[in-house]
């Protein structure tokens, strides 16, 4: 088992250096396809930072093939010349990719869309990653912008719950535990015999990975009250881990998903790489 396609929706350099990392990482790792959808956003667009004033809509207007998102995808385009992996390069706009849910066609025909969590472009960023997530059906790896380090992806703490969503993502994550030297499996206040954790909270799963040639131990956490997120957070960090695989949560809203609260504190403290599924 291997990731054979793996997409890297990019929108600046700066920020979305780290996820064409990991995304040119993984890639050269398991010997196959990497493309990065360049996401351009304009800045007239409802999704960027800012609203412009009009003169600096028209002046960008009038820069043609030199207006701010063609300098950013230069810059990207810069970029993968140089990358160790090979990149095939699509173009979208924000307004396309998510008004138009054409990055539902790219992501849902690809094995793990890799994304980077920064600050710049936040909307666009939610908007992307929550269609990936939730309506594209495809696993979603998020990095932390900074640092932008390459990573050995062989160390692996999954945050386990028992629930169907975090089986998703170990199922996703399959082809990197298989090649990981260390995977913790890591449960928290999880008692026996309840939401489906059966006698030995975190075995069942081990055994599971274990046939699949996977070398897990299992870690049964206490929170010492301390937020689940935090719990799985400090122990990732304790380990060493390069990922953490768990399963994201949401609730729809007024057509908008909203995620929940373990997924939330993740997304806003995570220091690592979050492999997640819906």
């Amino acid at each position: 088992m291997a990731y054979k396609d793996i997409l890297a929706p990019v929108i600046t350099l700066d920020a979305d250096e780290a996820a064409l990392n990991a995304a040119a990482e993984l890639a050269h790792m398991f010997g196959t396809r990497a493309t990065a959808l360049i996401v351009a956003v304009h800045i007239a667009s409802a999704f960027a930072d800012d609203q412009r004033p009009f003169s600096e809509v028209l002046a960008d207007i009038a820069k043609g093939a030199h207006n701010a998102a063609a300098q950013e995808r230069a810059k990207i385009a810069d970029w993968l010349e140089a990358a160790i992996h090979d990149f095939e390069v699509r173009d979208l706009t924000i307004e396309a990719a998510v008004d138009q849910n054409e990055v539902l066609a790219h992501a849902r025909v690809t094995d793990l869309v890799v994304m980077a969590r920064a600050e710049t472009h936040a909307h666009a960023r939610r908007a992307l990653g929550e269609h990936v997530l939730f309506d594209a059906g495809r696993p979603l790896l998020l990095v932390p912008s900074a640092p932008k380090k390459p990573r050995a992806w062989k160390r692996a703490l999954i945050g386990w719950n028992a629930k169907a969503q975090a089986m998703r993502a170990v199922s996703a994550a399959l082809p990197l535990l298989k090649r990981a030297d260390a995977v913790a499996v890591a449960t928290v206040d999880a008692m026996p015999s309840r939401s489906g954790h059966g006698q030995a909270p975190g075995r069942e799963l081990a055994a599971y990975l274990a046939r699949h040639g996977v070398d897990v131990e299992v870690r049964n956490l206490d929170s010492m009250g301390r937020s689940e997120a935090r719990a799985l957070l400090d122990e990732a960090q304790g380990f060493g881990a390069d990922v953490m695989v768990l399963g994201a949560y949401g609730r729809s809203r007024a057509s908008e998903f909203v995620f929940g609260g373990v997924t939330r504190e993740m997304l806003l403290g995570s220091p690592l790489p979050l492999l997640m599924a819906h």
